[in-house]
């Protein structure tokens, strides 16, 4: 689980902030909202971020996004640039910004440990990257890795508690190109660091990649229920839990052959490369049609009829879609964020999404959710919002972006925070006239 993030010198994050998930002392909704990760420390399972357009919501996902990217990526072209932007207002445009995130993961002994990953970055280099972990009170280091500008070569030295041998350690110093984390090159080394492989696992198996406004969810949850009849399960009691009114869901497959002319297209064209190599093999393509099974009640007398994905709704495509995730946040325990969660939805949907998400709590008591949102109606839901749950993103008047928490504020907890919200009490709101 995370404890805290923090970003500097990325997008429109110009001074250093921290994003955290520590609980607050309030026992409010406490146990639909926290877990003890190890004693006497309180995580939160949900954090739900507000703000204008413009003013960065999105920006703390993608900081998120960039993080698992470079742990995740393998690179063979050492100039290849890294993906990161930093705050291109002013001084900060040259120089390289940082991603430092504490988490906890679970060690060969399956007991919760906690880590703090780091990285100094630019557009071509990462120019400092470091791993720590706490086997007591005290941190540890597991490895740094510093960038030499002179030899234009990384150096990786390993702490005195982790044991590398020296054929190892050359090995992975040469795997370790200047745009490629320590983490990305060990996936190319045939050799096992157990501090660092349970990191590695950590990352792969509970980062879940980002829910973005318009991402394209309905294939991907099509294409894995006809794998995983669970998912399939999974997605249909979610649908009837906030009724609409779907009994099944029907998946046809029928293969379509195609002219030489059109494969002379197919060849040309942009697709993907292996969807192209597919369709040139087969001299064809497989067509699928997803239909919904709605069974409805007609002169007392009960009814099926069947419509195709296209003829539903934007919002019931959009939750279906959202399912497919979800059901990967119970199965693996995992960190989720999503991106404007309201997109395509009714209010009353959102807040019935996030309480089923909390509800079913005990169903993975490690997971946890981020969301950005418009939506301030939830901003009334006393029974579903806790204080230290509710983030702002502020536009500063030189262009960076503040970030805090609700409680920050001293606010009554019988007052309304939408109201409040609504006046302007917190910030994070457009500047109309």
């Amino acid at each position: 689980m995370i404890l805290e993030f923090k970003i500097k010198n990325f997008l429109s994050f110009k001074d250093e902030v921290t994003y955290s998930f520590e609980a607050t002392k309030d026992k409010n909704l406490e146990e639909y909202y926290v877990t003890e990760i190890v004693p006497g420390v309180r995580l939160l399972k949900l954090g739900i971020v507000y703000g204008a357009n413009a003013s960065g919501k999105s920006n703390l996902i993608s900081a998120f996004e960039l993080l698992s990217f470079l742990v995740g990526k393998v690179r063979t072209n050492k100039e290849e640039p890294t993906s990161f932007v930093p705050f291109m207002f002013g001084e900060t445009k040259d120089q390289p910004g940082k991603l430092e995130l504490v988490f906890y993961a679970k060690n060969k002994d399956e007991v919760f440990q906690k880590y703090v990953y780091s990285i100094v970055i630019d557009s071509l280099v990462i120019r400092e990257e470091s791993l720590q972990f706490y086997p007591g009170t005290q941190p540890a280091t597991i490895y740094k890795r510093t960038y030499d500008e002179e030899s234009k070569t990384s150096k990786i030295d390993f702490g005195s508690k982790v044991k590398v041998s020296k054929l190892a350690k050359e090995d992975i110093q040469l795997k370790t190109l200047k745009n490629m984390t320590v983490l990305a090159a060990l996936k190319q080394v045939n050799y096992a660091i157990k501090e660092i492989e349970t990191v590695i696992v950590w990352f792969h198996n509970h980062i879940l990649e980002s829910v973005e406004p318009h991402t394209r969810l309905t294939e991907y949850i099509t294409e894995n229920i006809k794998k995983d009849s669970e998912l399939k399960s999974f997605a249909l009691s979610a649908l009837n839990n906030a009724h609409f009114n779907v009994s099944d869901i029907r998946i046809k497959e029928e293969f379509k052959k195609v002219s030489e002319e059109v494969l002379k297209m197919v060849e040309s064209s942009s697709l993907p490369q292996e969807e192209k190599n597919e369709i040139l093999k087969d001299k064809g393509f497989v067509k699928v049609e997803v239909e919904f099974e709605h069974t409805i009640i007609e002169n007392d007398k009960e009814e099926k009829y069947y419509l195709p994905i296209e003829l539903e709704s934007k919002g019931t495509e959009r939750y279906l879609g959202l399912t497919a995730p979800f059901y990967e946040v119970y199965k693996n325990n995992a960190f989720l964020t999503i991106d404007e969660i309201e997109s395509s939805m009714h209010a009353l949907l959102v807040n019935h999404m996030l309480t089923e998400y909390l509800k079913n709590g005990r169903k993975a008591p490690y997971a946890q959710l981020l969301v950005t949102t418009h939506n301030i109606s939830l901003l009334n839901e006393k029974d579903l919002i806790r204080k230290d749950a509710i983030w702002f993103t502020n536009k500063k008047k030189n262009g960076s972006t503040e970030l805090y928490s609700l409680a920050d504020f001293d606010i009554r907890k019988e007052l309304s925070y939408y109201n409040a919200y609504k006046l302007g009490k917190f910030g994070a709101i457009p500047n109309v006239d």
